[in-house]
């Protein structure tokens, strides 16, 4: 039997020429009559429904026989589920991801079985009752060891009476599938990021594992050959022209049914969104999904797969997801994209997510919709020993050593700089050594300062007081510390341009710019902590 990848090859071109469709092909009505009489959509009419949607008006029916369809067709239920990251070392550099390799700013973790284990109690306390594993390319963490995590969770799931494993996982083998299945895996949750190769290329670095594209597609070939049948697809919204990778999907999930009689399992509907120490996702582009085709592609998904469930999650603020959320979704809740972050609260994880309710209070709402709730049973007593925040009382002088180092540093930098002029360079012995003085200062400030302001946000910041008065200024310095990695980066950049052209105009600008606010930062640190009568300690420790 052919592969995805082999079919794809056609698919592109005719999903290409569906993005230049300025006429829908097929009446509003008929695109409907057929979805209800014979569920699903090819990506023909999916495109159809994209040209009509340039009506407002139109793109409400749109939306009206989504939802028609789907609570005809969908169990009235809503499945809980909950991401635990097992990882966060990676080998790939996606370039709109947290957890990139090169990403200074970064927190490495790796849980052991026991730590895991500990975490995991406390979910379960909380009721949840389908776990979804996720790890990054971690060359420590293949699927041997993996294994030995599903197992765990599969034990104490059954334990409890019953639940579901899934995994969200770098791609593996068909006989890695096998193993994995074999230790209790029940369905794999895969993104294709984007189906467009020269995009996909371009996010995904040169020397990536993950950069083989057509491994990738083939994945769900080799899965279902492994005997797992639930299968999650998708694309992240954002790094192509939405339509494509809305059509792409629609067409991979088509190949499913077509090939092997399933439908998906889940489809996943994520948009880009910031990411700590990362400068491509900051920013909008003309990629950007804007709220309003987001609900389109989740009202297309709903009429091309109505029995299969959209994987609701905390990218998206709580207010979207429960307008959204229909008959059969999952829906998450509880969620830290961090290993160990249930546990240590406040850490960051791969990507910026939304603050939600209490998950009690969510399911109150979807009952009053006439919405059971799957995978969510009653709070056991673990739940009251769930640990607090532990921030250790911070040693104020080390501290305040460590800020009085980094203007050192900074006084150095100042001193490279000052020794500039628009007509240096013109000896490269001279340009040579003041890149030295500068490549020596740089990793200081990426690795001792990079540290320090890690340090802060898991030790010293838990311990001032949450109130209107302060929590604003905390995450301004967090926000300050995330500007500062991909400053660093971008004088690095500037480097490098200098070494080339002489010219050290840009270099100055940049590094005067950083050396200012990084000064304003730490004294802006140490004004709150003595406002607030805190670490800063007896007035002999202050110097």
């Amino acid at each position: 039997m052919s592969m995805f990848s082999e079919v794809f090859r056609v698919s592109d071109a005719r999903i290409e020429s569906l993005l230049g469709l300025s006429e829908p092909a097929r009446s509003l009505q008929s695109i409907f009559e057929a979805a209800e009489k014979n569920p699903g959509l090819d990506v023909e009419d999916a495109a159809s429904l994209i040209a009509w949607a340039r009506e407002p008006e139109r793109r409400e029916e749109i939306h009206a026989a989504a939802q028609r369809v789907r609570e005809r067709l969908a169990p009235r239920t809503v499945e809980f589920v909950i991401p635990v990251y097992l990882t966060s070392f990676c080998q790939n550099e996606c370039l709109y991801c947290g957890y990139r390799h090169s990403n200074a700013l970064a927190e490495r973790v790796r849980l052991s079985l026991d730590e895991f284990s500990r975490e995991l109690d406390l979910i379960l306390s909380w009721g949840h009752r389908q776990i979804e594993l996720v790890l990054s390319e971690d060359p420590e963490f293949g699927p041997q060891v993996l294994a030995r995590y599903v197992e765990l969770t599969r034990q104490k799931l059954d334990r409890l009476g019953g639940g579901v494993v899934g995994l969200c996982s770098p791609v593996y083998e068909r006989e890695d599938y096998v193993r994995l299945r074999a230790a209790g895996l029940e369905w794999v949750v895969e993104w294709q990021e984007t189906y467009h190769q020269p995009h996909f290329d371009r996010w995904h670095v040169m020397g990536s594992p993950k950069r083989d594209f057509e491994f990738r597609l083939d994945l769900w070939d080799r899965v279902i050959a492994a005997g797992i049948r639930k299968i999650a697809l998708g694309a992240l919204l954002g790094l192509y022209d939405w339509r494509y990778d809305a059509l792409a999907t629609i067409e991979h999930g088509n190949y499913l049914r077509r090939a092997y009689s399933l439908e998906p399992h889940a489809l996943g509907i994520p948009r880009l969104k910031p990411a700590r120490g990362v400068l491509a996702s900051q920013k909008p582009s003309r990629f950007t999904v804007s709220d309003d085709h987001y609900r389109l592609i989740l009202s297309l998904y709903h009429l091309a797969f109505p029995r299969s469930r959209l994987f609701f999650n905390t990218r998206e603020n709580y207010e979207m997801n429960i307008s959204m959320v229909a008959a059969g979704d999952l829906f998450t809740v509880d969620c830290d994209t961090f290993p160990g972050g249930y546990l240590r609260r406040d850490t960051p994880g791969q990507f910026s997510t939304h603050g939600f309710p209490d998950r009690r209070e969510v399911v109150r709402v979807l009952a009053a919709r006439g919405l059971a709730s799957l995978y969510l049973e009653s709070e056991t007593p673990l739940a009251a020993a769930e640990p607090p925040a532990q921030a250790l009382p911070p040693d104020t002088l080390k501290w305040l050593e460590e800020h009085a180092q980094i203007r050192a540093g900074l006084e150095d930098w100042q001193a490279i700089l000052a020794g500039f002029t628009l007509h240096r360079g013109e000896d490269s012995t001279e340009r040579q050594a003041a890149l030295a003085a500068l490549h020596m200062t740089m990793h200081f400030f990426k690795t001792f300062v990079i540290e320090h302001c890690r340090r802060e946000e898991t030790a010293l910041f838990p311990a001032f007081p949450q109130d209107p008065d302060v929590t604003p200024q905390l995450q301004v310095f967090r926000t300050a510390h995330e500007r500062l990695g991909i400053d660093l980066d971008k004088f690095e950049r500037q480097m490098a341009s200098y070494q080339l052209s002489g010219d050290p105009s840009v270099l100055l600008t940049v590094g005067q710019r950083i050396i200012r606010e990084l000064a304003e930062h730490l004294a802006a640190e140490e004004g709150l902590a003595k406002k607030q009568s805190f670490v800063l300690g007896p007035p002999s420790v202050v110097r």
